[in-house]
C-alpha cells in the first residue's frame, strides 16, 4: 500500500518532524517495492535522474525538499492499481 503523501507536500519543511516521518516512508515504500541498494532520488537537485543509496536519498530530501509534482512514484514502485 502506498504510504500517504501529504507530508511530502510541506513547503517549510525544514525542521517539520512529519516531513522528515513522510520521508522515511517513502524510502521504506521504495526500497521495499523495487528490492535494490540505490534509487532515483527525487529531490530538487537530483530530480530523479542521480541515484543513491537510503542515507543520501535521504538527506538529499531532507536539505533539498522533493519535486512537488512528484506525486505517482513510479520511478519507485507505485503501479496504478495500488489506493
Amino acid at each position: 500500500m502506498t504510504p500517504n503523501k501529504d507530508r511530502m507536500a510541506i513547503e517549510d519543511y525544514i525542521n517539520d518532524e512529519s516531513y522528515k516521518a513522510g520521508v522515511d516512508s517513502f524510502l521504506d515504500f521504495a526500497f521495499q517495492k523495487l528490492g535494490t541498494e540505490t534509487i532515483r532520488c527525487p529531490c530538487l537537485r537530483c530530480l530523479n535522474i542521480e541515484t543513491g543509496d537510503r542515507d543520501k536519498v535521504r538527506n538529499h530530501l531532507l536539505v533539498y525538499g522533493i519535486v512537488k509534482r512528484y506525486t505517482f512514484w513510479y520511478h519507485h514502485g507505485e503501479r496504478r492499481d495500488e489506493p
